[in-house]
């Protein structure tokens, strides 16, 4: 019987531990990063619209690009400016291809992928002020046949001056694979 119940929980710990990676595939490639306008809102209220375009080496955790963002309260811009992307911290790869809409699946050309990159920015406002923060990325592109992970919505994060936008409004990013 002991030895019964030991092979089961085996079985349900591969199991388990096989499901739980089946989402989190990892890629050492190179990306052009692309976020078409986008809108993430704060608990406060303050909604930020960014836009961006760069470059990501996952194998040498490097990344570079440059952005402009408009901050806004109850739709009145309150500030405005650009921002660096200084570093890749971490990148989720979802996989390339093919992308789930409310109407099925459709097919991608095969370096459009998707994933979740966090990268280290340094921000400019328009009259001097200087901020650090994290630009968290998230694309819904997955390999065919698969799932972007439960939970997870195409959009924008970021967190800067104790301000953390973590609610997507709209977006539309990419990751392009290069050779």
């Amino acid at each position: 019987m002991r030895r019964t119940v030991a092979v089961l929980a085996s079985v349900f710990v591969a199991a388990a531990v096989m499901a739980g990676s089946a989402g989190s595939a990892t890629s050492k490639s190179t990306f052009q990063v692309f976020v078409d306008s986008t809108l993430s809102g704060a608990s406060n209220g303050l909604v930020l619209e960014t836009e961006m375009e760069g470059q990501a080496n996952v194998a040498a955790k490097t990344a570079s690009g440059d952005g402009t963002f408009s901050l806004m309260a109850g739709g009145s811009e309150i500030d405005h400016g650009t921002f660096s992307v200084t570093g890749l911290v971490a990148f989720q790869f979802y996989g390339c291809g093919e992308v789930t809409t409310p109407d099925g699946p459709v097919a991608l050309p095969p370096n459009f992928c998707g994933g979740r990159m966090i990268l280290r920015v340094h921000a400019t406002s328009a009259n001097g002020v200087e901020h650090s923060g994290l630009y968290e990325v998230n694309c819904q592109i997955h390999n065919p046949g698969g799932q972007a992970p439960p939970g997870t919505s195409e959009g924008v994060k970021v967190n800067t001056r104790g301000v953390n936008f973590n609610r997507h409004i709209t977006g539309d990013n990419l990751f392009v694979m290069t050779p």
